[in-house]
């Protein structure tokens, strides 16, 4: 099919690609939740906690990253905290509550790590070149999707006021495989390089 006519039919396949995929993703999630007696999202905010720096262990950060609301993330906590394997404390402001992982927290974090270890298989058997421009490619779609209010929360290097799209892009000068431009780094940026949470993230205007 051709025309544009066949790119509609195009993207309907794409965007029915991606929703079978995050369904399977999903189905994984919840299986590794269940086993280790957790919700999703109480599995959420445990893999959470143990990847993200202390300014965005809290509840509100929390609620924001998973796009529920502060109540709902709360009710989560309060049930991790019975399950001891998070804990409370205290910041210096004495208004909000740090939440830090216990050792125990600390080694299901760690059985929880490997519940995509089968789609990040499946990922590494393709070309690097691929995985790079899939990558690129949805960066690009979630960065869209965010400036439509769809998505709440990504710190990706597509959403930074850092990132600088195609700026060596001419094919008489560049290297196809770092089109992009980190002001931050002033560096090219390779596709391969480009970052799904960049911890010196700051919005684009």
């Amino acid at each position: 099919m051709t025309g544009s006519h066949g790119e509609a039919d195009l993207d309907r396949r794409l965007a029915d690609a991606i929703e079978r995929l995050g369904n399977g993703l999903r189905s994984l999630s919840q299986r590794s939740a269940r086993g280790h007696g957790l919700s999703p999202l109480q599995q959420q905010a445990v893999l959470a906690l143990s990847r993200q720096p202390e300014a965005r262990r809290e509840v509100n950060a929390l609620a924001a990253e998973f796009d529920v609301t502060t109540p709902t993330m709360s009710d989560a906590v309060g049930a991790l905290e019975r399950k001891e394997l998070l804990t409370r404390s205290p910041i210096p402001d004495g208004r909000r509550r740090r939440l830090i992982l216990t050792e125990r927290g600390e080694a299901v974090a760690r059985e929880l790590a490997a519940w995509d270890e089968q789609v990040v298989t499946s990922l590494g058997k393709l070309p690097t070149s691929d995985r790079a421009t899939t990558l690129h490619t949805l960066l690009q779609v979630i960065a869209d999707l965010q400036r439509q209010g769809v998505v709440s929360v990504a710190r990706m290097c597509t959403t930074c006021r850092f990132f600088s799209p195609d700026k060596h892009a001419d094919p008489k000068h560049a290297d196809p495989s770092a089109p992009h431009h980190c002001e931050l780094l002033r560096t090219p940026l390779p596709l391969t390089d480009l970052r799904t949470d960049c911890p010196e993230h700051q919005p684009a205007a």
